[in-house]
Order: structure tokens, then sequence, then C-alpha cells
């Protein structure tokens, strides 16, 4: 089958301090080794064409390959220079852009996020994400078989772009610098990074999202049980904390958290909206990423278009009207 897929798997999501402070689960390495084995098998039935993989510190991926008996799959690991840190993501998607037809990630909002800042958002190749991380809102959690099953339906589709959904993104500058969170962007009072994870609703100063889900757990919570906000709306949503009304969110798993919201209200494209911010620490998508040293304006925009992302669901329902399921493919 004609198609080249990418793939990028993150051996440090569902491992950060919330499994101390919250009832985060831990989701372990070779969970995530059995997850692409399983995907692999459907891609090795489909006589998929080739399969680029970043490498990584356990050898996800390599270790997978490994298991599929009788394998014709063609894989092939990106070159270039790994640190092991999440900057070889973005590296990755960067080279995969113009090699590959889809990226599968295997990680949380975290490890998304730093695969579309290697995209070219004029044209991204899409993602097909599976969540192993913690209080993720941007991958899904969805068995491997079945992503597998989406991205061949995917591939064989004659009006690909019917089978995907732009999502939105935010955009955010500071000091000549700028950045970008998928789902939420925070201000925290906290002066260092630290261990990165925020669990401290009282270190918080405002909340942006690009969506508000009532199911969702951490900080995008808080705007929802205020405003909820969905993904197809096209705008996103703040609130700025101090004296006001109190609300009670689930800031982890297993755990609520109790602050007061001073304003609320919506962001929308091409209208920016800025705020001055003493020292303290920025948090993308839920970790602690840049340090503050002195006051600072911050720039907060959105964009609509945003990556590209598989809607599995909808992929498999046209594989199956096209009868691809009913004859294996060559």
């Amino acid at each position: 089958m004609k198609g080249k897929v990418g793939i990028i798997a993150n051996p440090q999501s569902g491992k950060d301090i919330r499994r101390l402070t919250s009832k985060a689960s831990v989701f372990d390495n070779e969970e995530k080794v059995n997850i692409i084995e399983r995907i692999l098998s459907v891609f090795n039935f489909f006589n998929i064409e080739e399969i680029y993989y970043m490498e990584d510190a356990y050898g996800i991926v390599k270790k997978a390959a490994s298991r599929i008996k009788a394998s014709n799959l063609k894989i092939i690991p990106i070159e270039m220079n790994y640190t092991f840190d999440e900057v070889d993501s973005t590296n990755a998607s960067k080279i995969m852009q113009n090699i590959v037809d889809i990226i599968l990630v295997l990680g949380g909002d975290g490890t998304n996020r730093a695969v579309v800042k290697g995209l070219n958002m004029e044209d991204p190749v899409p993602l097909a994400p599976i969540s192993t991380g913690t209080n993720n809102v941007f991958p899904e959690m969805i068995e491997g078989t079945t992503v597998a099953l989406a991205i061949i339906s995917y591939l064989t589709s004659i009006e690909k772009e019917k089978n995907l959904r732009r999502e939105k993104l935010l955009n955010i500058k500071f000091n000549n610098n700028s950045d970008i969170a998928l789902i939420d962007f925070a201000i925290s009072k906290e002066q260092f990074i630290g261990s990165k994870a925020i669990w401290n609703e009282k270190s918080i100063i405002a909340v942006f999202v690009t969506r508000a889900e009532v199911t969702s757990i951490g900080f995008s919570s808080l705007v929802a049980f205020k405003n909820p906000i969905h993904r197809d709306d096209p705008f996103g949503g703040y609130v700025i904390l101090g004296e006001g009304e109190e609300v009670i969110f689930p800031i982890a798993p297993g755990k609520l958290a109790k602050t007061s919201i001073k304003e609320k209200g919506i962001i929308k494209e091409n209208n920016p909206i800025k705020m001055f911010v003493e020292r303290g620490t920025i948090v993308l998508d839920g970790e602690r990423k840049i340090e503050l040293f002195k006051d600072t304006e911050v720039e907060i925009s959105l964009l609509l278009n945003g990556p590209k992302v598989l809607n599995f669901r909808k992929a498999i329902a046209e594989g199956i009207k096209n009868g691809i399921f009913s004859n294996k493919q060559s």
C-alpha cells in the first residue's frame, strides 16, 4: 500500500510529578512498546510503504518492530542530532513534514505541542495523536489498533481532507520571543520551572484556552466550569483570577481545587489580548516552560487554522464505505 507514516513516541509522557501529588496513573514505557507493536502489526498486514520514526532513549519503536513476526515493513529511523528531550520531537516533525503523509504521536499535550512546533502551519502534515500522558485534552485515549485502521483508511482515501479537522492554537509573544499552546496557556507566580507540572492553583494568575470542556481535567476545566468552550467553537476563552466568584474544578486526577475568578471572557482570532506580568513563569499545556525575571508584556493570540488532526471515527467509517476492509489491500 502506498503511504508513508511517521511515528513520534515520547518515553517521558505519563511520568511527571502529578503521580505524587494526585491520583494520576503511571503509563510505563513497556505499555507504549505494546501499543506501537499493535499498530505496526496492522501496518504490516496492509503492507504500508515506509515508516519513519524518531529514536528515543528507551527504544520504543525499535523494540516494537523487533516483535513483529514475518514483517515486511520498511522502518527507518530519522537521521538528526538527538538530545533525548522534547526538542527531538520538534526536530523530528520538522523533518517528517516533508517526507510522510501523516505522523502518529504517542504522548500527552506537551508531546503534541513539541511536535506541532516543528510543522509548517501553512500546510501541516496531519497528526494522529494517542494519549499516554496526564490531564490530556489534545490527544485521544484510544486503542492503537483503531488508530492504525484509521490511518490505513486515511491513506487510501480519495478526499483526504474530509477526514481531518483543523485545531485551534494559542500564539504567545513576549520579550521578542514566541511560543505556542495547543490547549491552555497560564501565568504562574512561581518564579522557577522546577518540576514543570503545575498543581498549585494558588500560584495561577490567568488562564487562556483554545477549548474548555467540562469533561476535561486541569486548568482548561477551570475555564469550562465558568464558560464552556467547545472544540469547534470559532473562539477561545480566558479567566483572570482574583477576588470574585469562587469555583471548584478538577485540577488533577482525584484532586479538586478551589479558586476565585475576577474576570472571564472570550478570545477571538485577530484580536490579541495583552497582559503585564511580574516575575513568574509561563505555563504551556500544563507545564512551566519559561521563567520571567522582570515585568513583561505578554501578548496572547488565537489561531483557528492550527494543526490538522485525523478524525479516527470518520476515517474508519469512510474506509468501510469504500470497501478497503472487505479485501486485503496491497
